[in-house]
């Protein structure tokens, strides 16, 4: 009988422009070479993350793995939205992560796994109550941890904890190791000969071998390392090949295995590739002075600080959660104190992402600091419990610097202290956020204490592949023979090269492009100024603090950009959005001239396109004369209405956002004022 394996491919980035290169670089090639195998089953774990970016991207990888699901040939698992490591967070927060996860499978797949993917494969038993009561029955346990609970042969197992039980699947490190050795270099004679050895053992057919890898293992870590990613996709594609007729193996989807024998309490058991990680300086995420993965989730000052973070904003939302009796994820919103309380879930989640594990994250690290705007959507969702109009200033996302809060019992906005910039802004009464970009990490430092745009500096450009096909005959220019271990020696094993071939054959990535490449924007904010003041240099107004509160709840900052001129932008609420007025006060005896540009970063609708992502925006013109963004799935609408022609009207795709950049040229006058007003306008279009 052939013999029961399953192949996992684990698909995983945070939410940002690395998720396209991952893209490119790796997960298309992969997902199409798995389809190219129709009669085979596959498993696949996408997080949620990398799909809250994905779709800003891609639309024909999510499409091949949604034909896949369709026709039964991909079975989906779940597990932690941001893959925090479960072992080394509270449980309150995983078992969020674990209901956030399954209502984005459900929403962009349709399906609800039973089948977890254990993030970076730490276990402890008292993890077991919490992924079972999320909904799931079956999960992956690494080979050392279950030999040591004492499973002799590597058969589907169940354990049990109060009652509750999970079948625990044999995740094979040998099995790793050898199947991506083939992958890489075309040689599959240890991984064939694994197979046969472990069919020829008794029982056999009860057994089932699990390869769980990162996906990125099939392209992009050998693209990071300089080769090619096609070869390792035809490698991958003969592989398949041979597994269709050769009769050796059954793939089999996770879900269908059924337990052979029932263990006791499995012991503590951490990820074997960060235990070996932490003793080899040249390995990849390697940390210094840690003996093993337990001493660095006890030591580490990084896991300290944030851990110490994670509570605080964790007693924030526990507390608003049990106030209205709100246990949040996977239960739906039932009114928009619900949903934007969902948006605090998930903010807070987001930025746990690989909490937990080595070579990740850290001080001043967008995906962990920014945990901070779960604040804000606390903040909001109190608002829409009563929505009352009134103004307040409070560090409301708690970054250190106190923001302005208009509220007019409908509408509220958050305004910075510095230049006076719109961060975010919702509509209490509907529940929707028409302004701000909480999920987007910059590749930019996080700041406390000054609300900055993230400067994040240009790239070398890239060669990446522009075909995603199997097929060697195209690169034979780049193929030659290099010595063991080769780059990707720092992956493997030493003795997997101990057993083959010294020379092995590679396809190099010689390729280079000139010039740099701009980074996608985010977190511009609306109302974002910067001034040129006659042939003189842009300005930002991000550092030029001073602010009042005036009569009419109207928020004034004031702007020194020149000792002779004063700036006064007043930001008020009106029925149809906001206004920003400008009043210029030139106070020298010479005429002078100011360009003042105004951007403003639109996503109206946010949570509406996180799953259909950059479809659901476009640029409009509305009423054929204001420039604007519309939301195409839900039809709602920002638009920019100005009191004065514009210069240019510049439009940028940022990340998760579209941007919009008016310039006016002004004309000031000696001893006297000009003015300019820009309406942020809410429509439905």
């Amino acid at each position: 009988m052939p013999l029961p394996v399953a192949l996992v491919f684990h698909f995983n980035q945070h939410t940002n422009e690395h998720a396209d290169l991952a893209n490119r670089a790796g997960y298309r090639g992969l997902v199409k070479v798995l389809r190219a195998h129709p009669t085979l089953k596959f498993n696949l774990h996408l997080s949620g993350t990398l799909l809250r970016a994905l779709p800003w991207f891609d639309t024909e990888t999510l499409a091949l793995i949604r034909a896949g699901v369709v026709e039964g040939q991909f079975e989906l698992l779940g597990s932690t939205y941001a893959q925090n490591i479960p072992y080394a967070c509270d449980d309150w927060d995983n078992a969020q992560q674990i209901g956030l996860h399954r209502v984005v499978i459900k929403e962009m797949f349709g399906v609800e796994p039973t089948v977890f993917w254990n993030s970076e494969r730490c276990w402890r038993q008292s993890l077991l109550p919490v992924i079972a009561e999320g909904g799931y029955t079956t999960t992956l346990v690494e080979d050392h941890i279950l030999h040591a609970a004492g499973l002799a042969e590597p058969v589907p197992a169940s354990t049990t904890l109060n009652g509750q039980s999970l079948t625990a699947l044999y995740d094979d490190t040998l099995l790793r190791s050898r199947f991506n050795y083939a992958a890489w270099f075309g040689r599959a004679s240890q991984l064939t000969d694994y197979f046969k050895r472990v069919a020829a053992r008794k029982n056999s057919e009860n057994f089932l071998l699990v390869y769980a890898e990162d996906a990125e293992a099939l392209g992009l870590w050998n693209w990071e390392r300089g080769y090619i990613p096609n070869a390792t996709w035809a490698h991958l594609d003969s592989m398949l090949s041979e597994m269709e007729t050769a009769g050796l193996v059954e793939l089999r989807h996770l879900s269908s295995a059924q337990s052979q024998t029932a263990l006791g309490p499995l012991p503590d058991g951490a990820a074997q590739w960060m235990d070996q990680a932490l003793l080899n300086p040249n390995a990849p995420y390697h940390e210094d002075d840690y003996s093993d993965w337990f001493d660095f989730n006890l030591r580490s000052p990084k896991v300290r600080y944030f851990r110490n973070l994670y509570s605080i904003v964790r007693a924030r939302l526990q507390s608003l959660g049990s106030v209205h009796n709100d246990p949040g994820y996977p239960r739906a919103a039932a009114n928009p104190a619900e949903v934007f309380y969902r948006q605090a879930l998930e903010t807070f989640c987001h930025h746990q992402y690989e909490f937990g594990c080595i070579g990740v994250g850290g001080r001043k690290y967008w995906g962990w600091e920014n945990v901070r705007s779960a604040f804000l959507f606390a903040r909001v969702s109190e608002a829409a419990e009563e929505p009352q109009a009134y103004n307040w200033i409070e560090d409301v996302n708690g970054d250190g610097a106190d923001e302005q809060i208009l509220c007019d019992g409908q509408q509220l906005a958050a305004l910075t202290s510095y230049g006076g910039r719109l961060m975010y802004g919702f509509d209490l009464t509907a529940g929707r956020q028409w302004a701000g970009n909480q999920l987007a990490i910059p590749q930019a430092p996080f700041n406390e204490r000054a609300t900055h745009i993230p400067d994040s500096p240009a790239r070398p450009r890239v060669w990446v592949p522009e075909t995603f096909d199997a097929n060697l005959k195209p690169l034979k220019a780049y193929k030659e023979k290099e010595r063991a271990p080769t780059g990707m020696g720092r992956h493997l094993p030493a003795w997997v090269f101990e057993r083959d071939a010294q020379t092995l054959t590679t396809y190099r990535r010689k390729i280079r492009l000139p010039g740099q490449r701009a980074l996608m924007r985010s977190h511009v904010g609306v109302f974002t100024d910067t001034l040129a003041l006659d042939k003189g240099e842009a300005q930002s107004t991000d550092e030029l603090l001073d602010y009042r509160l005036e009569a009419g709840r109207v928020f004034c900052y004031l702007l020194f950009p020149a000792p002779y001129l004063v700036i006064e932008k007043r930001i008020s609420q009106t029925p149809a959005g906001l206004t920003a007025h400008y009043t210029l006060d030139n106070r020298d005896k010479v005429k002078h001239r100011l360009r003042l540009t105004s951007a403003n970063e639109l996503n109206p609708d946010y949570a509406a396109l996180l799953s259909p992502g950059r479809a659901a925006l476009d640029f409009y013109m509305h009423d054929d004369l204001y420039p604007g963004v519309v939301n195409t799935h839900t039809r709602a609408a920002l638009f920019l209405e100005a009191s004065r022609e514009w210069t240019k009207l510049e439009r940028a795709v940022n990340f998760l956002a579209l941007e919009l950049r008016l310039t006016f040229d002004l004309a000031l006058a000696p001893r006297a004022q000009t003015t300019l007003e820009i309406k942020l306008n809410l429509a439905k279009h």
